[in-house]
């Protein structure tokens, strides 16, 4: 039994008349006939009875047409939710964050999307560059943010990587540091400083990044603690216990007991990439992505050193 079975036989059951019914339709009188009989013999019932001057419902009959009519409204339902969803005006994205990297711009693409979409269901995963890539390439995430750093390990999964922000680093130091008042530091100045990090979601990541970037420089950082948040690492930077490389997106406005140094290598600064799997289509991926690279370049413009 197809669609198109309840289809015939709710417009004969509501013409009551297979003439009337099969002009509606637009089909061969005889051939709506053939379908009903067949439908009718599929179900081991007699829905309608007929002859040459009269059509009437039996008691199944009346049942099957309200129970069809149900279905019928229940698929066209469906397509149309599905037509919403490929054109983008619907749908679920799922988002993988990583809250201090996109706090500059995420709150104001996702604000904009409810806005211009406010049927689409957004839901928003904080977790680190190796699980996103993970999740991602699951089908589970629709796009997700990191440092580029990760691309290579995107490469592998087969991922797209778009970069969309480049940020100037800043080194946060303590106030009392020898440093603290310059405003800027060149970063192989700090080749004997030990550094902080953040252990977010689980993930290393800016230590990774921090060890990259001055390995890029000639020399490899010394570790000190981790953090367990941004207001632990600022707090343990307050107290002396090392500083701490982050994108200048990253900063916090008032960060007592710590001055933020800008890095003035011209080589040195910090991409974020959104990445996304390109076989599983989401028009709604493609407009919040749309409106992600819009947002993102605004924060850029904000914090390009000038």
């Amino acid at each position: 039994m197809e669609l198109r079975h309840l289809r015939y036989f709710v417009a004969v059951a509501e013409a009551l008349s297979f003439s009337r019914a099969a002009t509606r339709l637009r089909l061969a009188q005889p051939s709506l006939s053939t379908q009903i009989r067949d439908l009718e013999e599929e179900l081991g019932l007699q829905l309608l009875e007929r002859n040459r001057n009269h059509v009437a419902l039996t008691d199944a009959g009346t049942v099957f047409l309200r129970e069809a009519r149900a279905v019928l409204t229940r698929a066209d339902k469906a397509v149309a939710r599905a037509k919403e969803a490929a054109a983008g005006t619907t749908g679920e994205l799922r988002v993988g964050s990583m809250g201090p990297l996109t706090i500059s711009f995420l709150p104001a693409c996702l604000t904009r999307l409810h806005a211009a979409l406010p049927k689409a269901r957004i839901s928003v995963q904080e977790t680190g560059p190796s699980d996103q890539l993970a999740q991602i390439a699951a089908g589970r995430v629709h796009i997700g943010f990191i440092p580029e750093i990760f691309a290579k390990l995107s490469a592998a999964k087969k991922l797209v990587v778009r970069n969309i922000l480049r940020s100037p680093l800043i080194v946060l130091v303590s106030e009392h540091h020898p440093l603290a008042r310059r405003g800027t530091v060149r970063l192989r100045e700090l080749e004997d400083e030990t550094f902080l990090h953040i252990l977010m979601y689980g993930s290393d990541a800016q230590r990774v990044w921090t060890r990259e970037i001055c390995r890029s420089i000639g020399f490899l950082p010394q570790f000190g603690s981790a953090a367990s948040n941004a207001e632990n690492l600022v707090t343990m930077v307050a107290a002396g216990a090392g500083v701490a490389l982050i994108p200048k997106i990253a900063e916090r406005t008032g960060t007592p007991g710590c001055a933020a140094l800008l890095v003035t290598d011209k080589s040195l600064h910090y991409d974020l990439c959104a990445v996304y799997d390109e076989n599983f289509p989401s028009a709604l991926r493609d407009t919040f992505l749309g409106i992600v690279e819009e947002e993102a370049k605004k924060v850029e413009s904000q914090v390009a050193v000038r």
